[in-house]
């Protein structure tokens, strides 16, 4: 018999998270699973919740970029390798949407049954894991700044708009708000002012799929992208750019691919994992190959 353990964000996706589950459990019941259900309820919930052992098969994540976050971060520490199925909730979900996962529950079901696996890389920030994106500067502001009423009507479209309000006013450009970073690593080493720095395992981030448009899951490199500081008028080409995934090619735009990157800086930078915050620079990131296991169509 099958022993698999469901750890689910109850609020995630307007709540959508609480009918995926039951709808999920009313499915594998008809298998005779051995359910383990654990709804998270605070803000480490499923990082203890994944790391304990209950002897289970597989580890069912149901919730948002966050929640799968933790879960992730959890299974790492453990040190178990169990697989996870990633069942989207949240109001992005960039990576699940990166490497094609079902949202609907019935083809959600099948890929379990099928039980299909892809060894993915993981991102590594200090002591910390991230499955999709780290990130620091004031483009990362958004995430906690756009309301939960617009998140609820608009889904990630709340942050399409609330990013294109904050590009196209330039606050973020100007050189009195601009980031004085050093960045260190094999491929380049420099200082530089920035407005936002962002670390991607996938080419989703924030809702825009290329983002980072060479980046893999599983190609054991982390794409970097650096945003220098830009005249006002050079705003909406870019935005243009970033809307088609061609401002990487443009001349206020750092990128690379690495294993391994310091970044450090004379502000106080909070720094983000997968949306949620989780630090401050300096911090070391670093590319852990094939890390985790995910089951996928």
């Amino acid at each position: 018999m099958k022993k698999i353990k469901i750890i689910a964000n109850p609020n995630a996706g307007r709540e959508s998270a609480l009918t995926k589950v039951l709808q999920l459990v009313k499915l594998l019941s008809k298998d005779k699973c051995q359910i383990i259900l654990q709804f998270t309820h605070e803000e480490k919930d499923s990082t203890k919740f994944a790391m304990n052992d209950d002897g289970e098969d597989l580890v069912v994540c149901c919730g948002g970029d966050g929640t799968v976050n933790g879960v992730v971060n959890g299974l790492y520490r453990s040190e178990r390798r169990k697989p996870l199925a990633i069942l989207q909730c949240g109001t992005v979900n960039d990576f699940a949407n990166s490497i094609k996962l079902p949202t609907n529950i019935n083809d959600f079901y099948k890929m379990i049954k099928n039980g299909k696996t892809l060894d993915v890389d993981l991102g590594q920030a200090n002591d910390r894991v991230f499955v999709n994106v780290a990130a620091g500067g004031l483009l990362t502001e958004i995430a906690y700044t756009t309301s939960e009423d617009k998140k609820q009507v608009l889904g990630s479209m709340a942050y399409y708009i609330d990013g294109a309000k904050e590009l196209l006013k330039g606050e973020m450009f100007k050189p009195e708000n601009l980031l004085n970073i050093k960045i260190k690593s094999d491929d380049l080493e420099k200082e530089e002012k920035v407005s936002v720095f962002i670390i991607a395992n996938s080419p989703s981030v924030g809702g825009f799929k290329r983002m980072a448009p060479a980046a893999e899951v599983s190609d054991g490199y982390l794409d970097v992208i650096f945003l220098k500081g830009m005249e006002f008028f050079d705003i909406p080409e870019f935005v243009r750019a970033l809307l088609n995934g061609n401002h990487v090619d443009h001349n206020k735009v750092i990128y690379l691919k690495t294993k391994d990157i310091e970044i450090t800086s004379d502000k106080d930078v909070v720094v983000d994992l997968d949306g949620e915050r989780a630090g401050r620079l300096p911090m070391r990131f670093k590319i852990l190959e094939k890390a985790l296991t995910v089951l996928i169509v």
